[in-house]
């Protein structure tokens, strides 16, 4: 599916440039007294990196990854919830993206499968919002700020998905691809330095999924990838080693924290041998076995408790309104408004990805994602096919996305957040989230290619 809008003012494209540049520069003097120093600071190393971005395109891919991971700059929006620099730097590349390919006469889109669905969602997204408007129930009274939360929320669900757009748009060749992958290895690794040294890495933004990410694309290069040299390997199995001691033995309590990893790993050790499958489920069950009361104690008696009574509990009380609005749900964080107005005090979190998309977007919502869903498991399956054989760097990346795309399935579920509803993860999750559609960008990206390095 491509998409080719051609516009007459491809002429004025430069002098547009200057005028921009003119206009930030000014913009940037004026605000220069009247911003906090971190604001002015971040609009004046904005203003080159856009520049950069606008003409090497696949390092505003690269520049949004480290923006999430380290720029910690939020901006107010007059309630609880903050913008954070990476939803800011999305949407500048996501608009610069389209503007650029307008003006040069491209393609908006290059032909993939997964653009249907993404765009089904998008439209479905904007409707659902409309519909919510028209078809409120009457006795709902929104909160003065409703309005700025509720546009907050849509703007979070269409620029997501528009992330993984501009990935596989920009992301062309195996070495930006390796560029992303080493960046993201270095996110973590550089945690695990600030663990190591006690000075604290709270400035780092490791949520969310990015566990997911880091384990299943790092095992996968360690099992696939046969141009590793043997001191690499070694370097990044005790890289592995370390943040799963860290996240999965000091942290065994957060469930939907280290399943999800598991399962990537046991997905990529099925491809790679369905012997050492077979003895990994074997080594597991010993350990269970040594340590199950220890392990009931910490992880199953919480987890027992939290899925069956509270999540049971907060989808019936969900089902109350969702029930009533099924077709397109009740709008971006729509549900919220109504858990206010009829059960205040019976309000509480979803726990599950797949339940809070059906109650914001309905049927049609759900049904979208699912679609999209399947989607991408159908392309890493076949860049997966294609990569295998090789034993390179593309090998591992082909399996450790489809690791990653099958963990995000399971983590939906468990109630980690491919979409962050604005009241329970705010619109600071953005950061989390967008790891993974970052990552489900390149793995389309790489399904894509047709010739490799």
């Amino acid at each position: 599916m491509a998409f080719i809008i051609r516009l007459p003012f491809q002429r004025f494209y430069r002098p547009l440039i200057i005028a921009g540049v003119i206009l930030a520069d000014l913009m940037v003097g004026y605000l220069a007294l009247r911003l906090r120093p971190d604001y002015l600071l971040a609009t004046v190393v904005a203003v080159p990196l856009l520049l950069i971005a606008l003409r090497w395109p696949e390092s505003g891919v690269l520049g949004l990854l480290l923006t999430a991971a380290f720029v910690r700059v939020t901006l107010p929006t007059g309630t609880q919830s903050r913008i954070v620099a990476s939803l800011i730097l999305t949407a500048l590349l996501v608009g610069l993206w389209l503007v650029r390919n307008l003006v040069e006469k491209r393609p908006l889109l290059r032909p993939s499968p997964v653009n249907r669905p993404i765009i089904a969602i998008l439209v479905a997204s904007v409707v659902s919002y409309i519909w919510c408007l028209i078809f409120r129930d009457p006795l709902v009274i929104p909160s003065r700020n409703w309005p700025v939360v509720q546009i907050a929320a849509l703007v979070v669900i269409v620029l997501l998905p528009g992330a993984l757009l501009l990935t596989a748009s920009t992301i062309s060749g195996l070495r930006w691809m390796r560029v992303i992958y080493w960046a993201t290895l270095g996110i973590g690794a550089t945690l695990l330095f600030t663990k190591i040294v006690n000075v604290g890495g709270r400035f780092i933004n490791t949520g969310g999924l990015f566990s997911l990410w880091f384990v299943s694309l790092t095992y996968g290069q360690i099992l696939f990838n046969r141009e590793l040299s043997t001191p690499l390997r070694l370097a990044l199995v005790g890289l592995l080693a370390l943040w799963m001691y860290d996240r999965f033995i000091l942290n065994t309590h957060w469930l939907a924290g280290w399943v999800p990893p598991f399962l990537a790993i046991g997905v990529l050790t099925f491809l790679k041998s369905r012997k050492w499958f077979a003895v990994i489920l074997v080594v597991m069950a010993a350990l269970l076995a040594l340590e199950w009361r220890g392990f009931i104690q910490q992880v199953i008696a919480g987890e027992s408790a939290e899925s069956g009574v509270t999540r049971l509990m907060a989808w019936t009380v969900n089902w109350r309104v969702t029930g009533r609005h099924i077709l397109f749900g009740t709008g971006p964080a729509g549900y919220a408004i109504y858990y206010m107005s009829y059960f205040p005090h019976e309000a509480m979190a979803t726990h599950s990805n797949y339940i809070d998309i059906l109650s914001q977007l309905g049927i049609v919502g759900l049904g979208l994602y699912l679609w999209l869903l399947g989607t991408l498991v159908a392309i890493g399956l076949r860049a997966w096919r294609r990569e295998q054989s090789k034993g390179s760097f593309s090998t591992g990346l082909a399996a450790g996305t489809l690791g990653g795309c099958a963990g995000i399935i399971l983590a939906m579920a468990l109630g980690d957040w491919l979409v962050p509803f604005v009241y329970t993860q705010t619109i600071a999750g953005f950061d989390h989230a967008v790891y993974s559609w970052l990552w489900l960008g390149v793995m389309v990206s790489l399904a894509d290619q047709k010739e490799h390095e």
